[in-house]
């Protein structure tokens, strides 16, 4: 008799772990707490596979752009296998925003959950390197999401002129 519900919990214990619910989000400036509109939220959920030498995959990837009150809302996953979600938020002369790790210093993040957010986005100062900003929104972005570029084409459209003044910078450098 204890057997039956027993197995009801492991099973709603095991199918719930992994699921995220849908939320909704508001991008906004930190300095003035002004909504932007425009900004590029990214969102991929992997698995992982094997054992000892593991591989990961990209499961499921959402993209949406902030409204002009700064809100978006991002679509949840429903699979007890897959990791916690990456958050990557972009939008041109501002900071990109990780749920991973802060730039510049590049430590980890460890105040975001996955729940309604506020998102600050912090402007580009004039000391920080276009270099190293693209680089780190490389880094939030998962190598196997770089493989599909219909699933990504949005946030890689938003940074291309990034890109444009990082090449510049590497120029220059090489000049001096």
């Amino acid at each position: 008799m204890i057997i039956r519900p027993l197995i009801t919990i492991i099973f709603a214990v095991m199918f719930s772990s992994g699921c995220y619910l849908p939320i909704n989000g508001r991008v906004v400036d930190a300095e003035t707490q002004q909504p932007i509109e425009g900004a590029v939220v990214l969102v991929e959920w992997t698995k992982k596979h094997g054992f000892g030498d593991a591989w990961t995959e990209s499961y499921k990837v959402v993209e949406c752009v902030s409204d002009k009150e700064g809100k978006v809302k991002v679509e949840g996953c429903y699979s007890p296998f897959v990791e916690p979600p990456d958050v990557t938020v972009y939008k041109k002369g501002y900071v990109a925003w990780s749920s991973r790790w802060i730039f510049p210093a590049g430590r980890n993040r460890t105040d975001f959950i996955w729940s309604d957010q506020f998102i600050k986005l912090e402007h580009f100062k004039e000391g920080y390197s276009h270099d190293a900003h693209t680089s780190f929104i490389d880094s939030c972005i998962n190598a196997s999401l770089k493989n599909n570029y219909e699933l990504k084409k949005p946030i890689f459209h938003a940074i291309e002129w990034e890109q444009d003044l990082a090449f510049q910078e590497r120029l220059k450098k090489k000049k001096q």
